[in-house]
């Protein structure tokens, strides 16, 4: 899997070595990476040993996202720092690289690689490149993503460009399956946890070959070993998993959603039995414009996407009961003109049935309030 004597471990965040039940399955949620910690020993060249010097040391990391029909990939520079020989240093610590992407596509690939700089030519650009406005972790909303892609462009033709010699180079790929499987680690599933590599190129001293794995322990400020920091170069990521992403606010189906109970408004100025339709009618409209916007949004789950849809049904029918004082059979059977093409969230559901849609609507609703709560998130007003 990694060059350079790389070993890979897992570790749950509560510390135990058996992560078996932290699978990620496909569709199930969202997935959020950090680069908890990149600790590099620098053992030096015979040279560097002997009358001492410094390294120019590079890291760069990328993630892939792949799916059947494409590949996402984001790459940055983390750092670039000199560092003398004989010594060893962290070179970043708990940085976000991709954020609340959903488990949606095939699998993920992380990329980490550290580089001696052997000339200055790109000097400016790597400076530029290792700001934080270029250090963006990968979301898959339509504007962070254009400038992720430009950003990752731009970094490969310096990455390219620049003569250099390899200090470390790992890869790790996971799968993300439909369903479960014995011993995930083995079948390189994703899973959720500390994923560790540690890197020896000291033939003298293999380290990996008689490390207890049980011994690895992660805090705050990297990874550590029979309680004592660990002096080998190593990578520790932190991959997380959430069920779900909450309201955005700024995409184009809320915007529709407030549209839809905006309009509602209309009923309180309006006097005529027919106003009151034509004003639910266009309340409808609004609602499934907002639904389809919403389906064709890929940032979301289809679990996620159903419970925002029957959660601004449940809001949009509230504000209209108390408009109109309909009852909820009433308000349901003029709201939906008795049909069921837009209800896909309830399943099983052939024909109009007002009490199963009142039922099922609510449950959902009421259950994605109270994740959000549980998250720390909250149903915008």
């Amino acid at each position: 899997m990694a060059s350079l004597g790389t070993k890979k471990f897992y570790k749950t965040h509560n510390g135990l070595s058996d992560i078996s039940d932290n699978q990620i399955l496909k569709n199930s949620g969202y997935i959020s990476i950090v680069l908890h910690s990149v600790f590099y020993n620098s053992e030096g060249n015979f040279w560097q040993k002997t009358f001492g010097g410094v390294d120019n040391i590079l890291l760069s990391s990328s993630i892939s996202y792949k799916s059947s029909s494409e590949t996402i990939d984001s790459q940055t520079i983390q750092n670039k720092q000199t560092v003398k020989a004989n010594t060893s240093t962290y070179l970043a610590l708990s940085r976000l690289i991709a954020l609340k992407i959903p488990s949606s596509a095939d699998g993920l690939e992380l990329k980490i690689s550290m580089t001696a700089i052997k000339d200055d030519s790109f000097e400016k650009s790597i400076d530029l490149m290792n700001s934080k406005e270029f250090q963006e972790p990968l979301q898959l909303s339509p504007i962070p993503i254009g400038q992720i892609l430009s950003i990752t462009k731009i970094v490969k033709k310096i990455l390219t460009g620049i003569e250099n010699s390899s200090k470390l180079e790992a890869t790790f790929a996971g799968i993300i399956s439909k369903g479960k499987v014995n011993n995930p680690i083995e079948k390189e599933r994703l899973v959720s946890g500390y994923l560790i590599l540690i890197s020896n190129d000291d033939e003298e001293n293999d380290i990996l070959e008689h490390l207890d794995e049980d011994e690895l322990e992660v805090d705050a400020n990297g990874l550590n070993y029979k309680n004592k920091k660990l002096e080998q170069t190593n990578i520790v990521y932190s991959i997380t998993f959430d069920q779900f992403k909450g309201i955005d606010e700024q995409s184009n189906w809320f915007e529709k959603y407030k549209e839809a109970l905006a309009k509602l408004d209309d009923i309180i100025l309006s006097i005529k039995e027919e106003e009151h339709q034509r004003t639910q009618m266009d309340a409808k409209k609004l609602w499934i414009e907002g639904s389809t916007l919403l389906f064709n949004d890929l940032t979301y789950v289809s679990k996620e996407q159903k419970s925002i849809k029957a959660t601004y049904l449940q809001k949009i029918l509230q504000k209209y009961k108390e408009l109109t004082s309909e009852s909820t059979e009433n308000a349901l059977t003029k709201f939906l003109n008795k049909g069921v093409e837009d209800l896909d969230f309830i399943p099983n559901l052939t024909k109009f049935d007002s009490r199963k849609i009142d039922l099922e609507v609510n449950i959902l609703a009421e259950e994605y309030r109270k994740e959000l709560k549980n998250s720390k998130m909250y149903l915008p007003k």
